[in-house]
């Protein structure tokens, strides 16, 4: 995700990765020059405080978004 963000958080940090700032601002352009989609990080919980968590996953998002928002911002 680094390589295709426009920067680092300064206060979300990875202890795994040395307290690195995690990864922010997704950039169609070097999206599309990478080739590399965002990864997307899912947790949903549940309608009652307390329950916890009712689901989790990770996916990868579609190229498609990426390829229509580069040509809008070509046109621009």
């Amino acid at each position: 995700m680094y390589e295709i963000t426009a920067g680092e958080h300064s206060a979300f940090t990875l202890p795994a990765l040395n307290f690195r700032g995690t990864p922010v601002g997704v950039d169609v352009r070097k999206v599309m020059a990478t080739g590399s989609m965002p990864r997307i990080n899912t947790g949903i919980a549940h309608r009652e405080p307390g329950v916890g968590m009712v689901g989790a996953g990770l996916l990868q998002a579609p190229q498609e978004c990426f390829v229509k928002a580069f040509a809008a911002l070509r046109e621009l």
